[in-house]
């Protein structure tokens, strides 16, 4: 990660950042998702120097790692989040290094100046779902999927499977859809045509009905630029070890519960999904990632992505994901100092853009994430990628708690 630059000389006077640079920093610090709050106990010791904290000598809570220090271990250093606007917060010595080191100064302007959600009803996901259609083989997973999504549509009907590509094209190349119809499709009426059965399937795709979100609805954890957690280091040039989850035990109960370790999860209703996600948000691919004990596991993702290699819990965005029962997004990772060393942000992969949207329970505990990943950086997203993604997630949960009745009966 290459460091900013402060001067040659190694006389003291030539040490200090230029006004630039101070300028630069205090927007880096200002990217940063900080401790404001302390939420976990005060240590008795300063973490560098190990002096006592008493009535005299103070302890001090460094917001970058969130642990305490003493005064002349920390430093007060300028924040800035919102163009402009300009506060103040502590960091030690040790996290200081760490927020000198920035990429792009002109990337850093541009994220304080842009909210994370935009309003926008633009979506893709009718016009991607009537197209997937035209395929014979992904026709009874979309029809599945369209099911969840409330509407019409037997998955299982035989008249599914008698329609070939070639009458698919020819359907719908005749005229426009026509009116809908109300019930599940039959190949029964003898009277119904290949036409009349496609413009039905897919006007069910474009009456879809997903309501978008508010924007003051569309939210995410740590937007407001704070955590609850601290974040422990052995080397600043290597990622921190990862957060403890205080609902981590109903998680892996959860998990065991459903069977999510121990069945195939990658069907095609679930790479449907996956892919429906990845082309609603614009994106490289998405995943259905689980975190389990100190590792991380992608058991489903769109076709064509390799899954299923675990990879360490430490070097994962969704075990931050997992610290709140929000939407997670990480905007640009390259430029947080908790992801910027991770194998897949600065190796080959170049990931730097993620969403993790949570699959949850009966009790709402999080049993799995829908994460959209992508090679660039995004300043937002719309009020409309949002609600899609939220309830392409929510169709993940009701299919899993099918799947757990079936076992339960069984």
């Amino acid at each position: 990660m290459p460091s900013t630059t402060i001067a040659t000389s190694d006389h003291p006077v030539f040490k200090r950042f230029s006004r630039q640079q101070l300028v630069t920093r205090r927007r880096n610090i200002g990217y940063q998702t900080l401790v404001l709050q302390p939420t976990f106990p005060r240590a008795k010791r300063c973490k560098h120097c190990g002096r006592q904290f008493d009535s005299v000598w103070k302890e001090f809570q460094c917001h970058v790692c969130g642990l305490w220090v003493c005064q002349p271990c920390s430093y007060v250093l300028e924040r800035e989040r919102e163009l402009q606007c300009i506060t103040f917060m502590r960091s030690c010595v040790g996290c200081q290094p760490m927020l000198n080191k920035w990429l792009d100064p002109d990337l850093l302007a541009q994220f304080a100046s842009s909210s994370w959600v935009v309003s926008c009803s633009k979506r893709q996901l009718s016009l991607n779902l009537s197209d997937i259609l035209r395929m014979k083989e992904c026709r009874r997973p979309a029809l599945t999927v369209l099911k969840y999504l409330g509407r019409p549509v037997d998955p299982a009907s035989p008249c599914v499977d008698t329609i070939t590509e070639d009458e698919w094209v020819a359907a719908t190349s005749e005229g426009s859809v026509g009116s809908p119809r109300h019930g599940s499709i039959v190949s029964n009426n003898a009277e119904e045509t290949v036409v009349e059965r496609v413009q039905h399937l897919v006007q069910q795709c474009f009456e879809v009905v997903i309501p978008e979100e508010p924007i003051s609805d569309c939210l995410f954890a740590e937007s407001n630029g704070s955590r609850l957690y601290p974040i422990h280091y052995d080397d600043p040039d290597e990622p921190p070890d990862a957060p403890v989850i205080s609902s981590e035990l109903e998680r892996q109960a959860a998990i065991a519960r459903y069977g999510l370790l121990t069945r195939s999860l990658n069907t095609p209703e679930i790479q449907l999904i996956c892919n429906l996600a990845a082309q609603e948000l614009e994106c490289w691919a998405a995943f259905i990632s689980i975190v389990s004990g100190d590792t991380q596991q992608f058991v489903a993702s769109s076709p064509g992505t390799p899954c299923g290699e675990p990879n360490k819990r430490s070097q994962t965005f969704c075990s931050y994901a997992l610290t709140s029962p929000l939407p997670y997004m990480i905007r640009d990772a390259s430029l947080d100092i908790r992801f910027r060393n991770f194998d897949v942000v600065r190796g080959p992969a170049n990931l730097v853009f993620y969403v993790g949207f949570p699959i949850v329970d009966e009790s709402n505990n999080t049993m799995a994430l829908l994460c959209v990943l992508d090679k660039k950086p995004r300043k937002n997203i719309t009020t409309m990628q949002y609600s899609v993604a939220k309830r392409l997630a929510a169709v993940v949960s009701a299919l899993w708690k099918e799947l757990l009745v079936g076992m339960v009966k069984s």
